[in-house]
C-alpha cells in the first residue's frame, strides 16, 4: 500500500511536470520514485526530481481499541484496530550539470520544484472522486492528504550527513493517512445478549 501511494502521487506530479513544461513525450518521465543516494553517490537521474520515502510514523491521535463485528452468522468477530500512517516524502532536484551548464541546471532544478509546490498547492487532497487513477494503484487507499513540512537546519544537516552526499536542493512532504486494516481474526464468540445481576441476602 505505501509503494501504491507513492507511485500513484509520483505519476500525479509527473503529468502535472509534462502540462508545465509543454512536453508530452511519452515515457520522458520528470520524476522518479527512487532513493536519493546509494554508498555510490546520488542514485536520482540526472536532470529530474526524486520521491523518496525517509520516515514513516504511527498516527496515534485517531486509533481505535480492538474492534468487534457481528458477521452474517450472528457471531462476535474481533480484528485488530487499523494501523493509521504518516509518510513523509522528500522531492530532491538533481540539476547539478559540468561546468559550463551549472548555473543553468541549477536554476532549472528550482524552477520543477516550484512547479512541484505549486501542484500540491492547487490539490493536496486526493481521493477517488478527484483523483479516478487512485484506485487504479490501490483500491484500499480511501484518501491521501499532503501537507508542506518544514524542518530546521539542524536536522537538515543531520538528514544530508546520513545520506552521505551533497544536499541537493529539495523540499519536504508529510502524507496523512494511510490506514493499513488485514483484517485477520483475532477470535470468534457468540453475542452477550443477557446481562443478569445476582444479589444474596444475609
Amino acid at each position: 500500500m505505501i509503494h501504491s501511494a507513492l507511485e500513484f502521487l509520483t505519476s500525479e506530479i509527473n503529468e502535472y511536470l509534462k502540462l508545465r513544461t509543454d512536453d508530452s513525450a511519452p515515457g520522458d518521465e520528470k520524476i522518479f520514485l527512487t532513493n536519493v543516494a546509494t554508498p555510490e553517490g546520488v542514485v536520482i537521474p540526472e536532470k529530474s526530481l526524486g520521491l523518496s520515502l525517509i520516515n514513516i510514523e504511527e498516527e496515534r491521535i485517531t486509533k481505535e481499541q480492538r474492534k468487534a463485528l457481528i458477521n452474517t452468522d450472528g457471531m462476535v468477530e474481533r480484528i485488530n484496530p487499523e494501523i493509521k500512517l504518516n509518510l513523509y516524502i522528500l522531492i530532491s532536484a538533481n540539476f547539478q550539470g559540468n561546468n559550463s551548464e551549472t548555473s543553468a541546471d541549477y536554476s532549472e532544478g528550482l524552477k520543477q520544484l516550484s512547479y512541484v509546490i505549486s501542484f500540491f498547492q492547487s490539490k493536496n487532497v486526493f481521493t477517488e472522486s478527484n483523483s479516478p487513477a487512485l484506485s487504479g494503484f490501490d483500491p484500499n487507499i480511501r484518501k491521501l492528504i499532503v501537507e508542506l513540512y518544514s524542518y530546521s537546519f539542524e536536522q537538515l544537516y543531520n538528514f544530508w550527513t546520513v545520506v552521505g552526499t551533497n544536499y541537493l536542493p529539495s523540499i519536504l512532504y508529510k502524507i496523512r493517512v494511510l490506514s493499513i486494516q488485514e483484517k485477520a481474526l483475532q477470535d470468534v464468540n457468540l453475542p452477550i445478549e443477557k446481562i443478569g445481576i445476582e444479589t444474596g441476602g444475609r
